[in-house]
């Protein structure tokens, strides 16, 4: 694993696609390079390839089914700066970072020797028993970087659905009020309070009440009119005064990269102070810089009560999450009342605590912020595209790319299959998983997001006139999501 700066002085001059015909007269960023493909991109035998369909196989035969989605049917086995590599050998620009946990690429192996130079002198304390100084220390850096100007406690933990879990267990202990008002299609966990207070209802059926009526979901408005309509629904159901927060994403995420209109999230914070209630953010896609700011509720000049914080937290490396918020709030869980046997692990927390380090001597929030904005023009510039590609939106390297699925259910999942066998690992979410997931680590430079935004362009030229290969289609319904 090479050093970052080195790798994008050797890209440079190296990167573009050679492109259809079509793309002759596409207006793209007037910065974007020329060229022949990164050599990096390397996808020489058809995904899934052998290696991974026998791995496959061995899954279906040992694992229970609720562990494991999909995408496209791969197995990944190594990575390099910003490139994954499956264990059939082919190779991949990234653009789903282990659902955004993988925010720093693959080359920073300094993360990876603070945590094992914690773990040769003692693996764990538990510390719910013993502290160690490196959660304590990690609690502190977390105050400091989160929003808010008020005194402030960390809960530590090892997913962001345990942290949100304890979110609202600290809300209702707070409060005294059982009631939290959620949004549709929001993802919040899959554990217990987490996967009731999320919005994909196909996950909680015959497993949570659908009409527990101490989970209230309401539309997440994507337009000023949305807005007022969502903030009316709230207030006429604050007045009943058994709501004890509302939670939710600032950008939603696993919803398709949804955003509020402006100032919404700013007058909701000021309706609920004026009910006494909290406002918790999951901030555990949006976090640790992914959309040019700390926090995605930095955009919006407020400061939640609660902070869930996960993922890109250890950059892949380790399982590490927090709940961080005003100090009066957290301590109204009683003494043991959200602790797990690995909560505040030493070397997970060692290694969150490098991400940190990295985070501010790169400036990668700053990064974020620039290529972000950068490769979000050229994805719009796909629009032109209309009968593909429906929207690009979304903040920083936390984009997503709206495919129209009226005429083909299966087309969003094409599009991004088809990019795969161009070199670029998207995701896809959302209803109806209509939504590309790009989310790039945040090292990505200007020379690599112009490679994305040229497989895009191709892609969308090829669907627009149905030039996508059969076999890639027959592929999709094979090993796609849902298969």
């Amino acid at each position: 694993m090479g050093n970052n700066t080195t790798r994008r002085e050797a890209l440079k001059g190296l990167v573009g696609l050679t492109v259809g015909s079509g793309l002759a007269g596409l207006a793209l960023p007037a910065e974007a390079s020329t060229g022949t493909l990164a050599p990096a991109i390397d996808v020489g035998i058809q995904p899934p390839g052998p290696k991974s369909l026998r791995l496959l196989e061995r899954l279906k035969g040992e694992v229970g089914r609720s562990n494991y989605a999909g995408l496209y049917g791969i197995a990944l086995q190594s990575g390099d700066g910003c490139y994954i590599r499956d264990v059939d050998g082919n190779v991949y620009l990234d653009c789903l970072t282990a659902a955004s946990c993988n925010i720093l690429g693959y080359s920073h192996d300094e993360v990876a020797r603070a945590y094992y130079d914690t773990a040769v002198r003692i693996q764990q304390t538990c510390f719910a028993y013993s502290p160690n100084e490196e959660t304590v220390a990690f609690a502190e850096r977390l105050a400091a970087i989160s929003p808010g100007e008020y005194r402030k406690k960390a809960l530590i933990g090892l997913t962001g659905s345990d942290s949100i879990g304890g979110a609202i267990e600290a809300a209702r202990k707070y409060t005294g009020k059982m009631g939290i008002i959620s949004f549709n299609f929001a993802y919040h966990g899959s554990t217990g309070l987490s996967q009731a207070a999320s919005g994909f209802t196909s996950l909680n059926e015959g497993v949570y009440d659908a009409n527990d009526p101490n989970f209230v979901k309401v539309d997440f408005p994507t337009t000023p009119e949305e807005g007022e309509r969502t903030l009316k629904n709230i207030e006429t159901i604050l007045a009943f005064g058994k709501v004890g927060a509302v939670l939710v994403e600032i950008i939603q995420g696993d919803a398709g990269k949804l955003q509020a209109p402006a100032g919404f999230f700013g007058r909701l914070k000021d309706l609920l102070a004026g009910y006494g209630v909290l406002l918790i953010a999951d901030e555990v896609q949006s976090g640790m810089g992914r959309t040019g700011r700390w926090w995605a509720s930095d955009h919006e000049e407020i400061a939640p009560d609660l902070v869930v914080m996960g993922k890109g937290l250890s950059a892949g490396y380790a399982p590490v999450s927090a709940l961080v918020g005003r100090a009066e709030v957290i301590d109204a869980l009683v003494p043991a009342g959200h602790v797990f046997t690995y909560m505040g692990h030493g070397p997970s927390v060692a290694a969150a605590s490098a991400v940190i380090d990295i985070i501010q001597a790169e400036n990668l929030v700053e990064n974020a912020r620039v290529v972000g904005a950068h490769l979000l023009r050229g994805l719009k510039a796909a629009e032109r595209f209309s009968d593909v590609v429906v929207e690009a939106r979304g903040r920083g390297l936390m984009l997503g790319v709206e495919i129209n699925v009226e005429k083909d259910a299966l087309a969003s999942k094409v599009f991004a299959f088809r990019c795969l066998e161009k070199g670029i690992y998207f995701g896809y979410i959302g209803d109806k998983q209509r939504v590309i997931r790009v989310l790039p680590p945040l090292v990505l430079s200007r020379e690599e997001a112009d490679i994305i935004i040229r497989v895009v362009h191709e892609v969308a030229e090829e669907m627009a006139y149905g030039k996508v290969p059969q076999a890639t289609i027959d592929r999709v319904q094979t090993y796609t999501l849902g298969w």
